[in-house]
């Protein structure tokens, strides 16, 4: 059986949350073959070193100062570093080609830098495609979130020699891990007003063959095996999660199973969805998805000291690059 094989749940669960891996009825596949081949242009060896590099960094990076926050095993104090992060960022994306800045916001010890790269578009240059990901890291952080930071650069460095359509906007959230401070300021600020589409990834480096190394989520049942990525989205984003499953699928891209969280997807009952920085989108409107690997779900080592480079598959995590490449240029419009 090819290892693409879907998973197909047409069930909405008590939860309110449809768990799919394709659409229930097939979206429309315009633009699906130029935005596959942009996958191509990912390369392979370029991720894991970026990972490594961001949690030697780490290592060496003054913690954040979080005096007031409570010491827990999920959240643990004293342990979060952001500011080398900032910087290499800012370099690797200039290093590119591109013109990086930082979004500012707020005072004292929890001030955030927001890190922004943006591809314009040709055709709709006012509208924006967010990829997002955040930059601040429990100890060395490695999936969470050094995973997501490595994808989101490869993609902007592959984008690069593209056109599209639409503009294309990277941002490294900074302070997700204490509640998202950096986007919740960075949307209630007005800085999404002009995004039509976001993608935001969180945890997408790590998975097992293993039978029973998936954990159901909030009595959601999924898959034992935690070989594949999640994709979250609610109404609004209902037909991107559709759009990247199908597209996932056809071409190869990854193994992934979506799930649309009924109504804006902010409520109690979808709030375990919200976890990262596409939270607040939602909250606005703003079609958003979400790619995670499904975080404590399924990696022991969340916010543990042992969220190291080793524990991550450069395959699976490879994968995911190349679907967030080609869904960012379908969503795009790639041109060329």
């Amino acid at each position: 059986m090819n290892k693409y094989i879907l998973f197909f749940f047409s069930l909405f669960l008590c939860v309110g949350l449809c768990l799919m891996s394709c659409a229930p009825t097939a979206p429309d596949t315009a633009g699906f073959e130029a935005a596959a081949s942009v996958a191509g242009d990912i390369i392979a060896t370029n991720l894991m070193p970026i990972v490594t590099e961001l949690s030697a960094l780490r290592a060496t990076d003054t913690p954040v100062d979080n005096t007031g926050f409570e010491e827990t095993d999920m959240f643990p104090s004293s342990h979060l570093t952001r500011d080398a992060a900032k910087t290499y960022i800012m370099n690797a994306f200039t290093a590119m080609g591109y013109a990086p800045y930082i979004v500012q916001l707020g005072q004292g010890a929890l001030t955030t830098y927001n890190v922004v790269a943006e591809l314009s578009g040709s055709t709709n240059p006012n509208e924006y495609i967010l990829i997002g990901s955040h930059l601040d890291a429990f100890y060395a952080g490695a999936d969470d979130n050094g995973s997501a930071v490595a994808a989101m650069l490869e993609t902007a460095r592959a984008l690069k020699s593209h056109s599209f359509k639409r503009s294309i906007r990277f941002v490294a959230f900074d302070l997700e891990e204490f509640g998202s401070i950096g986007s919740t300021r960075y949307v209630e600020a007005g800085y999404a007003n002009d995004v039509t589409a976001a993608i935001v990834m969180d945890m997408v480096g790590y998975a097992s063959t293993e039978a029973n190394s998936q954990d159901d989520v909030m009595g959601i049942k999924l898959p034992n095996t935690g070989d594949f990525i999640f994709i979250a989205g609610n109404n609004d984003s209902a037909e991107m999660v559709q759009k990247m499953t199908a597209l996932n699928s056809r071409y190869g891209l990854t193994k992934s199973l979506g799930a649309i969280a009924s109504g804006d997807g902010t409520s109690f009952l979808g709030s375990m969805f919200m976890r990262s920085d596409h939270g607040l989108l939602w909250y606005k409107g703003i079609p958003a998805v979400f790619l995670t690997d499904t975080a404590n779900f399924r990696n022991k080592h969340y916010h543990q000291t042992t969220d190291v480079p080793s524990t991550l598959n450069p395959q699976f995590l490879y994968a995911n690059t190349r679907a967030l490449a080609a869904a960012t240029a379908l969503f795009a419009g790639v041109i060329q």
